[in-house]
């Protein structure tokens, strides 16, 4: 009898440590990578938040346009894919399970629109109103589906423009 219970007992300790080995395992291959993909995350949209800080907050209009470009960049190239910790399953399970979509928590339209509206005001404060005009129709262009506050704030910025155009014409 003493020998059943002790034979009970070797198998449930080395039960024991094989699950605890596999969960160990298990723990420390996931929580590396995710660490790694936010980091990766978080590092990109700081840099893209960085940088429409700058803009709006630039008074040097060559500042503002190069901040703009890499902010259009940012929104062409759309939600950006990304290798993550990838589990090992059985092939019938694989085929089942999809990688999670990447997300950006701002919207980089708004952002490339707040951005272009700022670089054209410093523009048409400079004297520039072609350029001006350029980054007013681009916002407008962009939201051409939608009535937002940066189609309207474009559509007044413009009218600042022909106004301005037009005086000059009737002091002459």
């Amino acid at each position: 009898m003493m020998k059943y219970g002790a034979g009970i007992r070797k198998y449930l300790v080395q039960g024991l440590f094989v699950g605890v080995g596999v969960m160990a395992f298990v723990t420390g291959c996931t929580s590396g990578s995710s660490t790694k993909i936010s980091e990766a995350r978080n590092s990109g949209f700081m840099s893209l938040w960085n940088t429409y800080a700058d803009c709006r907050s630039t008074s040097d209009l060559g500042q503002a346009v190069s901040d703009l470009k890499q902010l259009r960049s940012a929104s062409e190239d759309g939600p950006v894919a990304y290798e993550g910790f990838v589990l090992p399953l059985p092939t019938r399970l694989e085929r089942l399970v999809s990688d999670p979509a990447s997300r950006v928590a701002v919207d980089v339209e708004a952002m490339v629109s707040a951005c272009a509206l700022h670089a054209g005001e410093l523009a048409l404060d400079q004297g520039n109103i072609d350029i001006a005009r350029d980054f007013f129709v681009s916002v407008i262009t962009l939201h051409k589906e939608e009535n937002s506050y940066y189609v309207l704030k474009a559509k007044t910025l413009l009218g600042r423009i022909g106004q301005g155009i037009n005086v000059s014409f009737n002091t002459r």
